[in-house]
């Protein structure tokens, strides 16, 4: 039986280890986008916030070229570009997130992404807060686990 299509939220960091796929550095981060990306049961949600800050990280040392992973990630259908305007984040109301990773969490609700992978711990404790709205946020570990 086929498992439906749903969509994913990783972080910046998530994406630097797609990037530079080194699998002695990011076994569990590689194992996480296998995972998302095998059936094409998973799309990964980019939105102008979350693509800013995938940006920042490129630019980080050793910096890395986003647009040619972003441009195979949409030609392979593993990636969904969901317009900032239709989302509702009005009712989202989260406490201990920081200012500057707010994109990435309340895009992924008001997106109704079904993950938010992650290893920032900050983000991890968010996950009491956000498990009523459908949204588990999980390391990328657990996420392997979970969905392999």
């Amino acid at each position: 039986m086929a498992r439906e299509y749903r969509l994913v939220v990783f972080n910046a960091l998530m994406l630097r280890a797609l990037i530079l796929n080194d699998n002695e550095r990011f076994p569990h981060e590689l194992a996480a986008f296998r995972t998302a990306f095998q059936g094409r049961r998973f799309g990964l949600v980019l939105t102008d916030g979350i693509l800013s800050e995938y940006q920042i990280e490129a630019n980080k040392f050793p910096p890395f070229r986003l647009q040619p992973t972003l441009n195979t990630l949409f030609g392979q259908s593993r990636a969904i570009r969901v317009d900032e305007f239709r989302l509702n984040r009005s009712n989202i109301q989260l406490t201990g997130l920081p200012d500057e990773h707010k994109d990435f969490v309340v895009d992924a609700l008001a997106a109704r992404a079904s993950y938010l992978v992650t290893n920032r711990p900050e983000w991890l404790r968010l996950s009491t807060q956000t498990s009523g709205s459908g949204l588990q946020i999980l390391t990328p570990r657990r996420f392997a686990e979970l969905e392999g």
